[in-house]
């Protein structure tokens, strides 16, 4: 039986960055461990949604989640996604360097339009979360609880549209500092006016991941 829980807001604590920056290049990198998300949550800048948060997967069987982020023309009603890499093997039980990629496999249920471009954010510390009886965890991240905790931006890459949809590719987006717990915020950028949407299926095969131990 599903059990339907009401989100909160939590208080929350800020913490420095955790992650270093490095210019965003394409990388065809094949060796080391994969490790892709465990969780993607999708947030609202629009006024009425501001304090919801939606679950982007995962989608059964595949375990697959929605990689999806868009914003209107000016810059304006704005989902952002938030992606939260867990139980990461820090050394010495893992090896660096920990690269965050996006595995650009053509997918025919990947649609894209206008600015592709996106700019990812360290999120400082764990994302609030609310703890219930029974001992489930429920993260509550919203967009005015992830502006506070948003830090530097760390990379920006630019998903394809058109023909070169066609062409797989693997993006290098940063390397990062190895922690159990890793969180970062997706956003299309504001350096220009257009209207830009991205949603991609992105799982074990393809999409966003942590690479480490090359």
């Amino acid at each position: 039986m599903l059990t339907t829980h009401t989100h909160l807001l939590l208080p929350l604590l800020v913490f420095s960055p955790l992650i270093t920056s490095a210019p965003t290049t394409p990388s065809n990198q094949v060796c080391g461990t994969i490790q892709p998300p465990s969780n993607f949550y999708q947030i609202y800048e629009e006024e009425q949604f501001t304090n919801q948060t939606s679950g982007l997967g995962p989608f059964f069987p595949s375990g697959e989640f929605s990689f999806a982020t868009q914003q209107d023309a000016n810059n304006v009603n704005e989902r952002d996604l938030i992606a939260s890499f867990k139980n990461i093997p820090c050394p010495p039980a893992g090896r660096g360097p920990y690269n965050i990629e996006f595995n650009y496999v053509p997918d025919p249920r990947y649609t894209a339009s206008g600015n592709t471009r996106i700019d990812v954010f360290a999120i400082n510390g764990d994302l609030p979360s609310i703890t219930f009886p029974d001992g489930e965890v429920l993260e509550t991240p919203t967009w005015g609880s992830t502006n506070q905790q948003t830090g530097s931006l760390i990379g920006t890459f630019t998903l394809p549209t058109g023909s070169t949809a066609r062409t797989p590719r693997v993006f290098f987006i940063n390397s990062v500092v190895c922690r159990p717990t890793i969180n970062m915020r997706f956003s299309i950028t504001n350096d220009s006016p257009a209207a830009g949407r991205v949603n991609y299926f992105s799982g074990p095969q393809a999409g966003l991941r942590i690479r480490y131990g090359c």
